[in-house]
């Protein structure tokens, strides 16, 4: 039994309701929240328009581009051994990619590409402008989104999460995103941290075809997703840390989604902890991890006036409140504790 996906309605780019949404702390339809876009109105043309446009505002610049056969599938993962992938990438340009699926068009079997995370603004900068959402909230202060587009034929990226927040927009092709809560990754057994597909670790089981004998604790977290179904121009919110399955249906498919962080910029990345922890915590004995567990979650992850609320503030050092000159501070103590 998966969740209802919330569907909001009558949002334009300029109108969108941030703090309603940060709220939720869900998934959330915006439905034809771009449905006024250049390239979004040319793909009620056909694929051939958008293809048009893009390539008349192609930047020309070489694009890295996956590459799959027909026995693939479009599911763009591992290979058995899982320390290389059942894909090759290479660079290559606009006009070669659109060229090689235009000229398999007619075939039921066909090879699969796929241009993925391309900023706007370099793949396309005279496009760009007339292709934006507004961010007016104080969450965009220190952060402004990034807009990536992604393009190719049918495909599907396995299960990922990503630490930004996103609104992805639907421009050309249907789109499902299968998604699930932070708290459902131990459901969903994610692959190695290196190498992955597409810079993030992924599930290893498929989704779409799941072998509950292999992965049983899947039909959990299946049990517990969300189902967001897009049409060409509807948008879709969804919170950082998300798991999100994302599958392409059309012979050509055209989606934009604008990333942003939370944090501010001087913090560092919190994989970098959980690498380090793996080196220094995790193969300690069960007792001393507990106990590991335990000053994380008082140190980390409760309130930090709890924390400070009994010291003076001139002792307050690493426990005050994070700054950059104070963030810059910790990475020098780290650097010279690291290479000893």
């Amino acid at each position: 039994m998966t969740n209802k996906v919330l569907i909001l309605e009558g949002i334009t780019p300029q109108s969108i309701p941030y703090d309603e949404l940060f709220a939720l702390g869900q998934p959330v339809i915006l439905k034809g929240l771009v449905k006024d876009w250049p390239l979004v109105i040319a793909g009620q043309q056909s694929a051939t328009k958008v293809m048009e446009q893009l390539a008349q505002h192609d930047s020309g610049r070489s694009l890295l581009v996956y590459k799959g056969a027909p026995e693939i599938k479009a599911r763009f993962t591992y290979d058995t051994s899982c320390t290389g992938f059942n894909f090759s990438s290479e660079y290559s340009t606009l006009t070669e990619v659109f060229s090689a699926i235009r000229s398999q068009l007619a075939q039921q079997e066909h090879d699969y590409y796929y241009i993925n995370s391309l900023r706007l603004d370099e793949g396309f900068p005279s496009l760009s402008p007339s292709h934006q959402l507004t961010f007016e909230h104080d969450e965009f202060h220190q952060n402004q989104p990034v807009a990536k587009i992604w393009l190719g034929t049918e495909s599907i990226a396995a299960a990922h999460y990503d630490q930004p927040k996103n609104i992805a927009c639907c421009v050309l092709g249907k789109r499902r995103f299968t998604l699930f809560a932070p708290e459902q990754v131990d459901n969903l057994y994610p692959g190695p941290l290196t190498p992955t597909p597409g810079g993030q670790v992924v599930t290893m089981a498929d989704l779409n075809q799941p072998d509950f004998a292999r992965f049983p604790r899947l039909k959990t977290a299946l049990e517990h997703a969300y189902i967001a179904e897009l049409e060409p121009g509807d948008g879709l919110y969804y919170p950082s840390m998300w798991w999100h399955q994302v599958q392409a249906f059309a012979r050509f498919n055209v989606m934009v989604n604008f990333w942003w962080m939370t944090a501010a910029p001087y913090l560092g990345n919190p994989m970098d902890v959980l690498m380090h922890a793996m080196m220094s915590v995790r193969d300690k004995p069960q007792q001393e991890k507990q106990a590991w567990k335990a000053l994380f979650d008082y140190y980390i992850f409760a309130d930090s006036n709890k924390v400070t609320g009994h010291l003076p503030p001139e002792c307050h050092g690493a426990l005050a409140t994070m700054d950059d000159n104070l963030a810059r501070r910790l990475r020098a103590m780290l650097r010279n504790n690291l290479n000893r």
